[in-house]
């Protein structure tokens, strides 16, 4: 492998997942925080009131510290409706403002056939993993690390290595490719290679220069 790349680890939202771009809407930003997916939410949640206890139940879920059964019978609580429809309007609220990132996911299936090792690392909530963690990631991935699952959420170091191991390469032959610069700053100090996710066009002039064509 080229400079010692060995794996290319991609975050979801952000960079293999995209917040459609609506003028003019709050909440456009959907996959920056759990704020913005409450304001989406906000014809069924009075913010002022609820938001607080919805981001605690959001932390420990994304956190691995609840069930997804959990999850939902607070959220259904919090918000005063049915747990079925509490679950359907958070993956209607994701599948309508969200658009996987086809381009990039199509060159991550060409890295896989040149014998890169490529994963994902992410931070997801029960009532968002089913949407933004395709099947077919599970099937076309080396390695699917997801906060709720395993309980390591980014910054954390341990997430990091986590997803160096399950790809059987050493921290410093992996490439980590994030939306958030506090996560890349965690992994270039365990000695990974890093690239801001900022569009298409900019990460793979940046994939060159680490000799990945």
């Amino acid at each position: 492998m080229k400079d010692g790349v060995k794996a290319i680890i991609f975050d979801v939202g952000g960079v293999l997942f995209l917040a459609k771009k609506k003028k003019n809407q709050e909440g456009k930003d959907l996959l920056s925080s759990f704020k913005e997916t409450c304001f989406l939410l906000k014809s069924y949640i009075n913010l002022e009131k609820s938001y607080e206890n919805l981001r605690k139940i959001y932390l420990e879920s994304s956190a691995g510290k609840i069930s997804k059964k959990e999850t939902l019978e607070l959220f259904s609580k919090e918000i005063g409706i049915s747990q079925k429809k509490t679950k359907k309007i958070f993956e209607d609220v994701y599948r309508k403002n969200t658009i996987e990132n086809k381009k990039l996911y199509n060159r991550v299936l060409k890295l896989k056939k040149e014998r890169y090792k490529i994963g994902i690392s992410s931070i997801q909530f029960h009532l968002s993993k089913d949407i933004l963690i395709p099947k077919k990631y599970y099937a076309n991935f080396d390695s699917v690390e997801v906060s709720c699952d395993n309980g390591l959420r980014k910054p954390d170091p341990e997430a990091f290595k986590i997803s160096a191991l399950h790809l059987k390469a050493n921290l410093s032959e992996c490439i980590f490719v994030d939306d958030k610069q506090e996560n890349l700053d965690a992994a270039k100090k365990l000695g990974m290679k890093t690239i801001l996710f900022e569009n298409n066009r900019q990460f793979f002039n940046d994939l060159k220069k680490f000799g990945v064509r």
